[in-house]
């Protein structure tokens, strides 16, 4: 694919690194049309960008580094020198909710209607952000033989060097395409909710059921190495996790119901 997009003597424009910013300002972007839903004000707001910016970055890296803690040990990845390279979403995920809740708590907010807006601003985001893993040929997939399959023979493409030049399931395309669905559907469930037809957190809820379901799947096709257990990766096993949470904390929403 295209992992340089513009290279000017030494400067060196990322494809990957442009379309993962692309992704954040658009998420940004769908936040700050609803700001005064949510309930914020402008420093509030971007208070609430800032500190969920870090806890993504933080928990993505530091799952990261949790999967591949035998690469540093035995010295093939440097964590600090390394820095910019490898994250885990679902990491990420977790620490900008972690992070998220105990904001918006702070600031004296309902939590689940901000996480139902960012159901749609975080699909939105990695959606974008797949485009840019597809052309740098990182979280690549399993050789295939079918007709869409995509070869990767740029020399910087991050691609494992055992599959340059193979057809490959372009499971980035695959995520981007589940991602950008799930925005769609979610934008919807979050009209449903302003106009009360839908309770606080159905957005939020119906996110993490949705995204781990095609996160589940799309990882049977991924060649890159995430660590495993019996079978499953990591991601699988949290994804797992959270369709089993979203589940009981469906039925327990409806056994409440009068």
């Amino acid at each position: 694919m295209f992992p340089t997009l513009f290279q000017f003597g030494s400067l060196r424009i990322a494809t990957y690194g442009l379309f993962v910013a692309a992704g954040y300002l658009a998420g940004i972007q769908y936040l700050a049309s609803k700001r005064e839903r949510m309930g914020l004000g402008e420093d509030s707001f971007w208070r609430l960008i800032y500190w969920l910016f870090l806890g993504a970055v933080l928990g993505g890296k530091l799952l990261y580094w949790a999967v591949e803690w035998r690469s540093i040990i035995d010295g093939t990845l440097r964590p600090l020198a390394d820095f910019r390279y490898g994250f885990v979403f679902y990491g990420g995920l977790l620490g900008a909710s972690a992070v998220g809740f105990w904001v918006a708590r702070s600031l004296k907010k309902s939590c689940v209607l901000i996480a139902d807006y960012l159901s749609v601003a975080v699909p939105l985001g990695q959606g974008i952000g797949r485009l840019g893993c597809f052309a740098a040929g990182c979280c690549s997939g399993l050789p295939s033989n079918m007709p869409w399959a995509v070869r990767f023979t740029h020399e910087d493409s991050l691609v494992p060097q055992m599959f340059l030049g193979v057809p490959l399931h372009p499971v980035q395309l695959y995520e981007a395409a589940g991602d950008f669905l799930i925005a769609g559907l979610l934008t919807q469930a979050v009209s449903r909710v302003e106009g009360g037809r839908l309770k606080k957190g159905s957005a939020a809820l119906a996110y993490v059921a949705l995204y781990a379901f095609l996160r589940f799947c799309v990882e049977f096709f991924r060649g890159d190495d995430r660590g495993a257990a019996w079978g499953l990766s990591v991601s699988q096993w949290i994804a797992l996790a959270c369709l089993a949470s979203a589940g009981i904390i469906f039925l327990r929403s409806r056994e409440a119901r009068p």
